[in-house]
């Protein structure tokens, strides 16, 4: 049959394939989300994915008859990188295996197409309806366990939390005014609480795959080699870990995916979230429309040949880069650590609470009381938008996670073993907004500019010990180690030493020690 001869049954499936497969992808992202199938937004995103859908059937139309084969195998191509993430000569392979199947059996083909994009619709919809909407509860997914017979260390308990992209004190006091106002509140806040903080911490490396092994280590591991790009890791057996499972704690972790400790750790319970939980959007004030965005840039930003593409097209210079526009990581985080609060009422002694929580990290959504503004305001660190803008955001959103350290600080009060527990804060890296994170060849940032990635909060409560700002100047991993000394029973004070940062190439492997810039303008 000559493609003049079609049906009216074949140029209906051939029409109709690409919504019908459009649809039951966002479907499987809804389930993966555990999202709701009928709410305004995804109705919102499904009326906008037929439109899409509508336009790649009229441009099949106009490739007919000598293009079309090739127009067909491409779209299906692209959907087998929004399912499966393929890289750049994957896409091309499926385009050409396509290509030939359509052009020897173009009928067979769009048919064995819409059969399948309409039974993943018909059952990942079917799962959306009966879905009763209660929270899914995350198992323990700690692989090397602890010895769950051992008793538990008549030790302290120790509440562990490190907050991602958490500025440190001295570097707020390099202003500008927004930044030294929250610098003096930030320590009202803490020794109002009874802790000392570290206004010169630092991190010696400005991504978070390198920081936390690095600190983890008391800073005496070889530098980790990520790629810039690398979104999961496992990391080996870290030390700090097997020193409180030798000490006999009992350890309980709550992390981000990506940065995955429950594989290789002797954890009792450690339980993962995706770092941009697409249900998190629910019950805030974000409107269906913006809800609708996130979904459309998420399923964009699920391909991957696609997303690199058209990665940097941006028609309105200002506009925020689409694969940033898909990322809600204070927002997630915000009702992991809400879960986490809760989870502190039960704490014993000879056990540690472990969290890794993505806030105050970019992008700057929430306002100061953690209400969240409409996305047209929102800001990453790099930009675009103005330092000041952006600087805005950030202190937002440090309040903000000032008001759930209060609330964290008042469970722990509640509780006889909470009360005598000690308490470590501090961030991976510093708040990094400057025009690019530092590389070896890269724009030459200001020191100021600098800081910004490596200046680090750190801060501690030890009952009995007295609250207050302690000087010098000082790496996590000495801290740590230092930490480690002391059995986990003492404020740090590690001995001067010579400070140092990591510089990385575009890969994001680090390359090059260069002293720290000074903490005085």
């Amino acid at each position: 049959m000559s493609i003049q001869d079609e049906t009216s049954s074949d140029r209906w499936l051939s029409h109709c394939v690409w919504i019908v497969a459009l649809w039951a992808s966002f479907f499987n992202l809804l389930n993966f989300n555990g999202y709701p199938l009928f709410r305004p937004e995804v109705a919102i995103t499904m009326l906008a994915l037929a439109l899409v859908g509508g336009v790649m059937a009229l441009i099949q139309q106009a490739a007919k008859p000598r293009l079309w084969f090739l127009v067909v195998a491409l779209f299906a191509a692209v959907l087998v990188d929004l399912n499966a993430s393929i890289s750049a000569i994957w896409f091309l392979g499926c385009w050409a295996i396509f290509a030939v199947i359509a052009f020897y059996v173009r009928e067979v083909f769009v048919k064995i197409l819409f059969a399948a994009a309409a039974a993943v619709l018909f059952f990942q919809g079917a799962e959306l309806v009966l879905d009763d909407g209660s929270p899914r509860e995350a198992g323990n997914e700690a692989q090397n366990l602890q010895d769950p017979d051992r008793d538990r260390a008549d030790r302290p308990a120790i509440v562990h939390l490190v907050l991602d992209s958490y500025l440190g004190l001295d570097g707020m006091a390099l202003g500008p005014d927004i930044y030294r106002d929250l610098r003096s509140e930030q320590v009202r806040f803490f020794t109002s609480h009874d802790f000392q903080v570290y206004p010169r911490a630092y991190s010696p490396y400005a991504k978070t795959l390198n920081s936390l092994p690095a600190l983890f280590s008391y800073g005496q591991d070889e530098p980790v080699v990520h790629s810039i790009t690398s979104e999961y890791s496992i990391p080996e057996q870290l030390p700090y870990f097997a020193d409180l499972d030798l000490m006999g704690y009992r350890i309980d972790a709550l992390l981000p995916a990506y940065f995955d400790l429950c594989v290789k750790q002797k954890l009792t319970r450690c339980r993962t979230f995706e770092s941009s939980g697409l249900s998190s959007m629910l019950d805030t004030e974000m409107s269906a429309t913006d809800r609708a965005k996130v979904f459309g840039f998420t399923m964009l930003n699920l391909t991957r040949t696609i997303r690199s593409a058209t990665g940097r097209i941006r028609p309105d210079p200002g506009a925020r880069l689409a694969h940033n526009r898909s990322e809600l990581f204070p927002l997630t985080s915000l009702g992991q650590f809400d879960s986490f609060i809760a989870d502190v009422a039960g704490l014993r002694e000879g056990e540690v609470k472990f969290a890794h929580i993505l806030l105050p990290h970019d992008p700057y959504m929430l306002a100061a009381d953690c209400t969240v503004k409409p996305e047209s305001r929102w800001l990453d660190e790099h930009g675009p938008g103005t330092a000041a803008a952006r600087e805005q955001g950030y202190a937002d959103q440090v309040r903000c996670l000032q008001q759930r350290l209060d609330r964290l600080l008042d469970a722990l009060d509640r509780t006889p073993a909470g009360r005598e527990a000690i308490v470590l804060i501090h961030g991976d890296h510093g708040s990094r907004i400057a025009p690019t994170q530092p590389f070896v060849d890269g724009p030459q940032l200001s020191p100021r500019e600098l800081l910004m990635s490596y200046s680090t909060f750190f801060a501690i409560r030890v009952p009995g010990e007295s609250p207050g700002e302690v000087p010098g100047t000082h790496s996590l991993g000495r801290l740590m180690a230092d930490f480690r000394a002391r059995e986990f029973a003492a404020a740090p004070r590690p001995a001067p030493a010579v400070d140092q940062v990591a510089v990385t190439d575009a890969a994001g492997t680090p390359r090059e020690w260069r002293p720290l810039p000074g903490f005085t303008r």
